[in-house]
């Protein structure tokens, strides 16, 4: 699994609503790409705001960074929105969970 942390802050006085119309496009074509495992988006009280998506490999991430509308959508963000961004790409090397409901059927299974 790879994980892309996004890290972004947009200019002062941005079109806000193109920019939420722009990111609900790129989040529905994002959807119908092999390999797009889910998204999730913070925002901080100050305006930064951090995306985490996460895909199946590095194959279905390079088809995303090179789909043609993203790429075209990813050069009005630098002309249009963007004061700054930063991003990561992550490989997953471990990953596990952990539920209440899980902890309670297993101690429950191990006092009976």
């Amino acid at each position: 699994m790879v994980i892309v942390l996004i890290r972004t802050k947009l200019r002062a006085g941005c079109d806000q609503a193109a920019y939420d119309a722009l990111n609900a496009e790129m989040f529905e074509l994002v959807q119908k790409m092999p390999g797009f495992l889910g998204v999730n988006g913070y925002a901080s009280a100050d305006g930064d705001e951090v995306g985490m998506v996460r895909f199946a490999s590095l194959d279905a991430l390079r088809a995303w960074r090179e789909h043609p509308e993203h790429v075209a959508t990813q050069l009005r963000g630098k002309s249009e929105f963007y004061a700054w961004y930063r991003i990561e790409v992550c490989e997953v090397v471990r990953a596990y969970d952990f539920t209440h409901e899980q902890a309670g059927q297993v101690h429950a299974a191990g006092s009976a």
